[in-house]
């Protein structure tokens, strides 16, 4: 429709214009101005005119009008609107950052690359969501910081350094029971699948040669949050993510919330486990000083049965853990925290998502007159294993936690590290900042103790 003021809308009918005086006295705001517009219009009132009136912009007038000229009442009404997009679970997420690892023409979908269209019609055709919108999708993996990555084309050039694993067999069993199995027969030549995120890595680099990889996430029963029994009982399988995003976590347990969002990036949230993070052993992962400082406990499941494992017993070495060959992570058990108990954990890094320079883990339990009855205090990456902090606990213990106190456990902890220098700093300075992180640790747990958590 040409926006001159010679021009109206057609000739209402009686149904038409009975509707349009209902829509005008009794519609919504959105709808009454509409109405009001065609019948100004009908009545050969201009453009303009009819703009000066109601106080509208001559696109809004001429926008009424040509929604009533192509679809009569039924484009008066508000538009419904899909309102704030779904939120897609983790499980879809940890897929889909699988799935665009691999090419589209892989998985039955044409084209070299992977687009929001393509990557929808995949999940859609592949049962993974029943529907989605293609803005749902793209929210979706902003927020959890996934990006399609680009294929490599053509030949790798000589002279171009590339990382690829040695080659091995994998293995993806169904239950626990044959998964154990394949370890125990497999011995030292396999290595356990569970999130990826510390493996693969080593994998691509050849610091980790296994011959036979064992994919432990078709198990089923093994990915869970929830209080039992006395204590936060967590599956093997559980995703970081998950577990960052748990209510319970969020309301019970500060000091595992804390560390979950201190872990790596979204991305590696997503696909990474809490088995995994522990049975790899690696003192600058962050889990187990935290396990260290909650006084936590890991349930492993092996040939021989299960068998459960006090944290302060769990690492044995660099990269080294109390697990048999045969045995899987399947639980990790954090006694529930008392009455006027508060955690923290406190992280130094170079740079967002990097390991820890040093981190601290703090738990406390406050009682009558605000003396510590309970302490425990764990240190990331400043040894060969993660360090339990006992002489700093003990010093709380029984005292109250007033800047004297805290100041002797701060030293007492900076005494028990044992790091070594490296690009990230010297000796004296990692042990000075274990002091800090040790001080700011144990004054924010005590701020949240004294608030009921």
């Amino acid at each position: 429709m040409a926006d001159v003021a010679s021009r109206f809308v057609r000739a209402l009918t009686v149904t038409e214009r009975a509707g349009l005086v209902r829509l005008r006295e009794s519609g919504p705001r959105g709808s009454r101005l509409r109405a009001e517009v065609i019948l100004l219009s009908a009545a050969r009132v201009a453009i303009p005119e009819i703009g000066r009136r109601l106080g509208l912009s001559r696109p809004t007038v001429t926008s009424c009008l040509g929604r009533f000229e192509r679809s009569g009442l039924a484009g008066l009404p508000d538009r419904r609107r899909s309102g704030r997009p779904n939120r897609i679970s983790s499980e879809v997420l940890h897929h889909i950052a699988m799935v665009v690892k691999a090419r589209p023409r892989d998985l039955g979908i044409q084209g070299t690359r992977w687009s929001l269209t393509r990557l929808r019609q995949y999940l859609v055709e592949a049962g993974v969501v029943p529907a989605l919108s293609v803005e749902s999708l793209r929210i979706a993996m902003k927020r959890a910081g996934l990006a399609f990555t680009s294929p490599r084309i053509g030949q790798i050039q000589k002279g171009v350094t590339t990382m690829i694993p040695g080659a091995f067999e994998y293995h993806a069993p169904s239950t626990i029971g044959e998964a154990t199995a394949l370890l125990a027969r497999l011995g030292d030549d396999a290595k356990v699948l569970s999130g990826g995120q510390s493996l693969i890595p080593m994998m691509k680099l050849r610091l980790a040669t296994p011959k036979h990889l064992v994919d432990i996430n078709g198990l089923p029963g093994l990915a869970y949050v929830r209080e039992d029994g006395g204590a936060l009982r967590i599956g093997g399988l559980t995703r970081e993510a998950d577990l960052e995003e748990s209510d319970v976590v969020q309301r019970r347990y500060p000091l595992l919330a804390d560390t979950c969002r201190a872990i790596a990036d979204p991305l590696v949230r997503n696909m990474a486990t809490i088995g995994g993070n522990l049975a790899h052993g690696d003192p600058a992962n962050d889990h187990p000083a935290t396990m260290l400082a909650l006084g936590a406990e890991v349930v492993a499941v092996g040939s021989g049965g299960e068998r459960k494992i006090p944290i302060g017993s769990f690492f044995t070495g660099p990269f080294s853990t109390a697990l048999k060959p045969d045995e899987i992570v399947v639980e990790v058990r954090v006694p529930a925290p008392k009455p006027g108990s508060g955690g923290a954990y406190v992280k130094m890094e170079r740079k967002v998502g990097d390991f820890a320079t040093a981190a601290v883990a703090v738990q406390i339990t406050l009682g009558a007159g605000g003396v510590c009855e309970q302490a425990g205090i764990g240190l990331t990456n400043v040894g060969s294993v993660p360090i339990k902090a006992t002489k700093a606990e003990a010093a709380l213990v029984g005292k109250r936690p007033d800047d004297t106190a805290i100041k002797q456990a701060a030293q007492l902890a900076a005494e028990a590290a044992q790091p070594q220098e490296d690009l990230r700093g010297s000796v004296e300075y990692k042990k000075d900042l274990v002091r800090v992180l040790t001080g700011r640790a144990l004054r924010k747990a005590i701020e949240r103790a004294q608030k009921g958590g």
